[in-house]
C-alpha cells in the first residue's frame, strides 16, 4: 500500500492535518480541515458551501486516503457521527496514539535525505563560504566542489554571492543561536569608523545584501541593522556582557509593514494605490506582488477615464518601496497617498534634469 505521507503539495499537507486532528480522538469533518487551512472559524462552513473553496478537490482525495490507511491498520478504529453531507465527521477510537508512526518516520527520513541532496546542489544559491562552513571536511562538500569544477551543477542563483564579509553569515547565525554578544568595528557609508558592542538577533537578505539586526550600545539601540560588508576587521565574542534577546515575534512584526530593511523617520502605515498601465504589467504585479499586503482593487480593463488596473498596498512608504516602483518604469503610477506621489514626481524631475544638455534640451 502506498505511503499516504509521501509526496509534496496540498494533498500531502491535508493528509498531515487530517491525521494530526484524528489523533486527538475527536470528531473531524471536511469542513473542520478546510476552515483550519484557510484560517477561519471552525463553524465557518455551516451556512457556506465547501465545494467552491480552493483546496477542496485535494481535500476530497486526502481524507479518504487517511481513513483507508487507518482502517488497514485497525478495521474498527474509525467511527462516524452518523450524519450525512458536510456535517459528517469521523473520530479515531484506536488504542495506538500514533498507528502510522513508521510510515511518517520513513517519509521524514526520505525528506532529510532529499534535503541533504538539495543542499549539495544548492551551492549555486548559498554563498560558497556559508556552504563550506557547515559542510567542512565532508564528502558532501568534496562532491559539490567537483561538480562545480566539471560543470555538472544544475542550480544557480542570478545573484552572485561574492559579497564582502559574506563568510560572517555562519558566524552571526551561531552567535544568534548561542545568544553571544559580539564587538566589531563598523563603518557606515560616508561616516567615520566606530566600535559597536552588539547583540545579534536576526539575519535578513535584501536585494543581494545581507544585514544582521540586533540590540546595540548606541542609537537606535533596538533593531540596529548592520550590513555585513560594512564590518571592518575581526568580530570578537564578548563574555562579560549579558545578551539581550529580541521579544518573541518582534522581527516578524518589524518587517511586516515595510519592503527591505528601512523604517524611515516619521513614516506611518498607509494605503498606497498603484495604477498599472498595461495588461502585462498588471498581470506581472499580481503574480509577483510588491508586498505581502498587496491586493487587486481594480481589475485591468477599460474604464470611463482610461484603460488601467489598480492594486493597493497597506505599507509604510520607504526608499525601498520607491525604488521598487521606479524599477517598473512608465507602466506604474502612484495614485495615493499624495505625499508619496509627490516624492515620486520629485525623483523623476531630478532624473530628467540629468538628461538635459547645456542648452536645456533633452540629450
Amino acid at each position: 500500500m502506498k505511503n499516504i505521507f509521501a509526496g509534496f503539495g496540498l494533498r500531502t499537507e491535508f493528509v498531515n492535518r487530517i491525521y494530526a486532528e484524528l489523533m486527538k480522538h475527536e470528531f473531524v469533518s471536511y469542513a473542520d480541515i478546510l476552515a483550519a487551512y484557510h484560517v477561519r472559524p471552525k463553524d465557518y462552513y455551516v451556512k457556506i458551501s465547501c465545494s467552491s473553496e480552493s483546496g477542496y478537490g485535494e481535500l476530497k482525495k486526502a481524507f479518504p486516503d487517511v481513513l483507508r490507511a487507518l482502517r488497514a491498520y485497525d478495521s474498527a478504529c474509525i467511527e462516524d457521527n452518523g450524519k450525512t453531507g458536510k456535517g459528517r465527521a469521523y473520530r479515531y477510537i484506536g488504542a495506538d496514539d500514533d498507528p502510522l508512526a513508521k510510515e511518517r518516520q520513513a517519509v521524514e527520513q526520505k525528506r532529510v535525505e532529499d534535503y541533504v541532496a538539495f543542499c549539495k546542489a544548492s551551492a549555486g544559491i548559498l554563498p560558497s563560504s556559508w556552504f563550506a562552513a557547515y559542510f567542512e571536511n565532508t564528502q558532501l562538500l568534496l562532491d559539490t566542489n567537483r561538480e562545480s569544477e566539471n560543470g555538472s551543477a544544475i542550480i544557480r542563483s542570478s545573484l552572485e554571492q561574492n559579497l564582502e564579509n559574506i563568510d560572517l553569515l555562519p558566524f552571526f547565525y551561531k552567535a544568534i543561536t548561542d545568544r553571544q554578544v559580539v564587538k566589531f568595528s563598523y563603518q557606515p557609508f560616508g561616516q567615520e569608523l566606530f566600535e559597536l558592542t552588539f547583540h545579534p538577533q536576526y539575519l535578513k537578505e535584501y536585494n543581494g545584501r545581507w544585514f544582521v539586526f540586533g540590540e546595540a550600545d548606541r542609537e537606535p539601540f533596538k533593531a540596529y541593522n548592520v550590513p555585513l560588508d560594512r564590518i571592518v576587521g575581526e568580530v570578537i565574542a564578548v563574555d562579560d556582557v549579558e545578551y539581550i534577546p529580541a521579544k518573541q515575534g518582534f522581527y516578524q512584526s518589524y518587517f511586516n509593514t515595510i519592503i527591505g530593511v528601512t523604517h524611515e523617520l516619521g513614516a506611518e502605515v498607509e494605503k498606497v494605490v498603484i495604477r498599472t498601465k498595461t495588461r502585462y504589467q498588471h498581470g506581472l504585479l499580481l503574480t509577483k506582488p510588491i508586498h505581502r499586503s498587496q491586493r487587486e482593487t481594480i481589475p485591468f480593463g477599460e474604464h470611463s477615464d482610461g484603460k488601467y488596473g489598480e492594486v493597493t498596498l497597506t505599507i509604510e512608504p520607504n526608499r525601498e518601496l520607491r525604488g521598487r516602483i521606479l524599477l517598473y518604469g512608465e507602466n506604474l503610477e502612484v495614485i495615493s497617498p499624495q505625499s508619496l506621489r509627490e516624492q515620486m514626481i520629485e525623483t523623476l524631475k531630478k532624473q530628467m534634469e540629468q538628461y538635459k544638455d547645456e542648452y536645456g534640451q533633452q540629450r
